[in-house]
């Protein structure tokens, strides 16, 4: 007798797993020249900051060698700092890649908003500056210390190179009091004092453009600076030109390229990937402008090669890989692999709990009916709830960006609280809500009139559940999660590796957010559950391939944020201006669903056709993609 569906799924999703793992291990180690350790270090305040070191093998206290701390996004952890990480190490280059404060498995800045712990911390990139270059990794060269980070991080790196610049110029003016040892001389002892004083050697912000402002601001910078800001950057209709261009005559360009050159050498035009100025007395200054969208910079190889050029320039770095030689992409594609091996683990795991004691019960019994063939009424029917689903996703998918923003004011300014302390988790939930509301109206108002009619009953549709069924449905329910993140924590326990595909991520995370979870389950809980019931309840017709049917429903359920990305994204390809400008990383977050919406009913159904009720495939789609959202963004939680 052969073996059970399941248990050749299982065996596969297995082995996708490992294959993906053992793949990502390989390519983020340089199939073994570099080690990657993960990294705790106490800082100020009782806080605490994590991050993955990329170590090259050949390192050693008589083989010193450079080291770039590098910083994610607001919506990211570090692993999707892999690109930098990866290459740089392949390289001989030591990579810290920093989880921000309040991100992924850092510690969350206590007593202090948003905007404070980036001035003061850099988000922890400070921190780790001056961790490194107190000596106490004795096999990196404190010469020569990076800093580099995408949007936030690289605002983060902004902020990092003002901080110990500015101890640098306090210092050069106490060096010119006439009570210093020098009077107002400035001794050699004192001119070295200062320059101690600013450990970085080189700084490349990513996605995060100069400053115009003539604020003494280009006065804190005393280090090599390039800046990398992509040519379709949503975010540059806040530039001097509008778009994303910072080279040419642009404002921007011209102020940090003449910031590091004497006034009768100033250009009045950039070009782009040039070098000016002067490495060796850290004057250089450079700008990269690929032709890349924001949240596409750290996944592009043109970006990743100018990231490549810039630090092995300045720390002089000889390497017979060119620039364009990269693994990340390849790696990228094992943590995929790796994915789908753990979602495809969902339903193999509820098969396999079915078969027990305690959840047989759980177990549909036979072939659950589906609903009739469509007939030309009910297609005409069938065609405008999609449509109609479509057009309210997108219309309250405008809605959410004002609305979450009136009502999580002070989390959108930054501000700590106990509950709902995610901005962007704010806004996918209100998001979430509005159609969870629509969801359930538009089932349950045609499923009277279909009852009414003797179309549609109440076993179709896997709705009833009794106090029992409930309470065991939520114990199978936390059962397969806690076997998923099993897996989980075993991978990177074991190979040091997350599930991803581009930024969203499955990863281990630390016991506080499960109070965020708690807080943001029950809405996201709601609205798969009515999908769940669309899905199953209303779409699962007669006549129609189950291929066939899954796939209009995961299209039927990406309409709305679909539209709103190819408007967004189609004004910025055709005019170099996005429509929504101040809210588009809300309009990124919300495109961002795509996939895991898409997804969404595939699961469900599976769920659905195994216990014949809409419930457990409910609690786990949820419970995943809310472990998911919290642990890729900033909480301002003041608890934890």
């Amino acid at each position: 007798m052969s073996a059970p569906k399941w248990k050749k799924q299982l065996c596969i999703a297995l082995i996708l797993i490992i294959v993906g793992s053992i793949l990502g291990m390989a390519l983020q180690t340089n199939f073994g020249s570099v080690e990657v350790k993960d990294l705790y270090i106490l800082t100020d305040d009782q806080q605490y900051m994590h991050a993955l070191a990329f170590v090259p093998k050949a390192a050693s206290k008589d083989n010193k060698v450079p080291c770039v701390i590098t910083s994610h996004g607001w919506l990211n952890s570090g692993e999707v700092q892999d690109a930098a990480s990866i290459e740089l190490s392949r390289r001989g280059i030591m990579v810290i890649a920093m989880d921000a404060y309040s991100h992924g498995l850092s510690s969350n800045v206590i007593n202090a908003t948003r905007s404070e712990s980036g001035t003061m911390y850099g988000m922890g990139m400070i921190d780790l500056v001056e961790y490194v270059n107190s000596s106490v990794i004795n096999y990196v060269d404190t010469s020569r210390i990076g800093v580099m980070g995408h949007s936030m991080g690289g605002n983060n790196s902004w902020e990092t190179i003002k901080y110990f610049g500015g101890l640098y110029n306090k210092a050069i003016e106490a060096a010119k009091a006439p009570d210093s040892d020098g009077g107002e001389e400035i001794t050699d002892e004192e001119l070295a004092f200062a320059k101690a004083q600013n450990p970085v050697y080189a700084a490349l912000p990513t996605g995060s453009k100069p400053s115009v402002d003539d604020d003494g601001r280009w006065e804190l910078i005393h280090c090599n600076t390039g800046c990398l800001y992509g040519a379709l950057e949503e975010g540059g209709y806040s530039t001097s030109t509008g778009n994303g261009r910072i080279v040419g005559d642009a404002v921007e360009g011209v102020r940090m390229i003449n910031s590091g050159l004497p006034e009768s050498e100033w250009v009045n035009s950039v070009e782009e990937g040039k070098f000016y100025g002067n490495k060796e007395d850290g004057t250089l200054r450079v700008i990269y402008q690929p032709k890349i969208t924001h949240p596409l910079i750290h996944f592009d190889p043109v970006s990743t090669a100018d990231v490549v050029t810039f630090f092995t320039y300045v720390f002089d770095i000889k390497t017979d890989l060119a620039a364009t030689n990269q693994l990340f992409m390849l790696k990228e594609i094992a943590n995929l692999i790796a994915m789908i091996g753990l979602f495809m683990m969902l339903w193999p795991l509820l098969e396999m709990l079915l078969t027990t004691n305690a959840f047989k019960d759980l177990k549909a019994q036979g072939e659950i009916k589906m609903l009739p063939a469509l007939t030309p009424a009910s297609r005409k029917k069938f065609i405008i709830g999609i449509v109609l689903g479509g057009v309210v996703s997108f219309a309250t998918a405008c809605l959410t960006i004002p609305t979450y923003r009136a009502i999580f004011a002070d989390c959108v300014a930054g501000k700590p609280g106990v509950l709902f302390n995610a901005s962007t988790m704010n806004c996918v939930m209100t998001w979430t809500f509005f159609n969870a509301v629509w969801g359930f109206f538009w089932f349950f108002f045609n499923y009277k009139k279909d009852k009414a009619a003797g179309t549609r009953t109440e076993e179709m549709i896997g709705w009833k559940i009794t106090w029992k069924e409930f309470w065991k449905s939520l114990a199978l329910a936390a059962t397969i999660i806690g076997i998923f993140y099993a897996i989980v924590w075993f991978c990177k326990w074991m190979f040091n590796t997350d599930f991803r595909f581009w930024t969203p991520a499955v990863k281990t995370f630390q016991a506080g957010k499960l109070i965020e979870y708690f807080a943001y389950w029950p809405v996201f809980f709601a609205f798969y559950l009515a999908n769940s019931l669309s899905v199953n309840g209303a779409m699962r017709v007669e006549g129609m391939s189950e291929k066939k049917n899954l796939f209009i429903c995961g299209i039927a359920n990406i309409i709305g944020c679909t539209l709103m990305w190819a408007i967004q994204y189609g004004a910025l390809i055709t005019r170099g201006t996005v429509v929504w400008q101040k809210e588009w990383i809300d309009v990124l977050v919300i495109a961002f669903c795509v996939w895991q919406l898409f997804l969404a009913p595939f699961i469900l159904r599976k769920f659905f056709k195994s216990t014949g009720k809409n419930w457990v495939g409910a609690m786990v789609v949820s419970s995943v993609y809310v472990f998911m959202g919290i642990m890729h963004t900033c909480i301002t939680s003041s608890v934890f």
